[in-house]
């Protein structure tokens, strides 16, 4: 989660959204989990048995951490379970959305 935040604290005045969703925590564990690690970019948080559903069904994610990367249209450049930082997939999709290479410092 540091790599994601050290992502948005870089590029989010250059448009990059950086969302975290969580279908599985209750509110207060992941408040405080978020807060402890210093993580200001937006997270959704809907634990409910219908968003886990959806997520599990609809998604097919049973892994997480789930990254995507999404451009500006909407359109998925790429995705992964884990954190990759500095991984050479990662940067590619970040080129891609033309943020340059991220490397493993921000």
């Amino acid at each position: 989660m540091p790599y994601l935040q050290s992502l948005y604290a870089k590029y989010t005045d250059q448009g990059l959204v950086v969302l975290g969703v969580n279908v599985s925590d209750d509110r207060a564990i992941t408040r405080e989990f978020l807060r402890e690690r210093g993580v200001t970019f937006p997270n959704i948080l809907d634990a409910s048995s219908g968003a886990e559903e959806v997520y599990s069904r609809n998604y097919r994610v049973g892994t997480i951490p789930l990254n995507y990367l999404i451009n500006g249209e909407g359109i998925v450049i790429d995705g992964w379970i884990g954190y990759l930082e500095g991984h050479a997939r990662v940067n590619s999709a970040l080129r891609t959305l033309g943020f340059g290479a991220a490397g493993s410092e921000p």
